[in-house]
């Protein structure tokens, strides 16, 4: 088991290096960083983003993620806004520009995959996506714990 999981955490980090938004033909994500990337990506996805829900997908502090979110909303790809039910609340939405960035990104995305997958027998594309789906779920169940964990604490 141990050098199942030394093998694991290597292909990962190869398929992370290959398929992370920064490979994209050399550049990243169109002049933005990773943790940029994130958090465009958790507002497009949620229907109320907070600076903490940024904070926690992008694994950045509360003022990390403030940071992020004032370079986006300095590109014209994000804005804040205060909550409409609790003020006190900082909510993240897309612009147009940053959804239209989002679009962008992940057709670049679909079409390298979808090259990949092409080369593969439809089995094995079939195995591979179940076992993704089982390992993912599995590693966000330990992340949830984690969490709990350090609520408490």
């Amino acid at each position: 088991m141990d050098e199942q999981a030394r093998q694991l955490a290597g292909l990962i980090e190869n398929m992370m290096y290959c398929f992370g938004t920064q490979s994209l033909d050399g550049e990243c994500c169109e002049n933005i960083s990773h943790g940029e990337f994130r958090a465009l990506h958790t507002a497009l996805h949620q229907s109320t983003c907070t600076m903490q829900d940024i904070a926690r997908k992008a694994v950045v502090t509360k003022s990390g993620a403030t940071r992020i979110v004032h370079r986006l909303e300095e590109k014209g790809l994000a804005r804040r806004e205060q909550d409409q039910k609790d003020g006190r609340i900082c909510c993240v939405t897309l612009t147009e520009e940053g959804k239209s960035l989002m679009n962008r990104i992940d057709d670049q995305l679909t079409n390298k995959m979808q090259t990949i997958l092409a080369t593969m027998d439809p089995a094995m594309r079939e195995i591979l996506i179940i076992s993704l789906g089982a390992f993912l779920q599995a590693a966000q169940g330990q992340m949830t714990a984690r969490d709990k964990r350090l609520e408490v604490d």
